[in-house]
């Protein structure tokens, strides 16, 4: 059994929030920051209005079974405040995929973590994401990956007792528009 940290980033302020981003972690030395860096980064792509705190506290789950097994506490860090004054579509957004190396009932586990809403700066004149924006957020994402080679994970619950969880080797920021009917996509 593995002991999971999960830090949850909380967005709101804007119209279908509050929402929740989770990410989990092997350890918390210097994951929160790390997590604010990466919103931070983001920060000229977002609404004005979205704002992201990531907790200072949070669970400890076990890998295997998903029971809570402790808590954690950290210093506080800031609220990301997006900066971006244009009007947006609040359902709209990007998406990053974590890949890892580890493999569960035959298939590649990976992950995902929605950037909804996302600024209209992100988009071209079709409605596609544009290749900048793609490539601001994949060297975002490059960053968090590498700052936290080895501890972000990415958590399968599986059924019972056959939980795990394989470290995140890379992110891809797919070419594709998200659109989240509710908070819980």
């Amino acid at each position: 059994m593995t002991n999971l940290y999960r830090v949850r980033s909380i967005w709101s302020g804007f119209p279908g929030g509050p929402g929740v981003s989770t990410m989990f972690f092997l350890d918390m030395a210097t994951a929160i920051d790390a997590v604010h860096t990466f919103w931070a980064a983001l920060a000229p792509r977002l609404p004005e209005d979205v704002h992201i705190q990531v907790q200072n506290f949070g669970d400890v789950i076990s890998d295997t079974t998903g029971e809570l097994v402790d808590s954690w506490t950290a210093d506080t860090v800031a609220v990301v405040v997006g900066s971006n004054t244009d009007g947006y579509a609040a359902p709209a957004g990007a998406c990053v995929n974590w890949h890892t190396d580890t493999v569960v009932n035959g298939k590649r586990l990976r992950g995902r973590t929605f950037l909804v809403p996302i600024g209209p700066n992100a988009f071209q004149t079709d409605g596609s994401l544009g290749p900048t924006p793609i490539a601001n957020i994949q060297s975002y994402a490059d960053a968090l990956v590498a700052s936290e080679s080895s501890s972000f994970v990415v958590w399968h619950r599986g059924s019972g007792t056959d939980g795990t969880f394989g470290l995140i080797t890379a992110a891809q920021v797919p070419d594709k528009v998200v659109v989240l009917r509710s908070r819980r996509d």
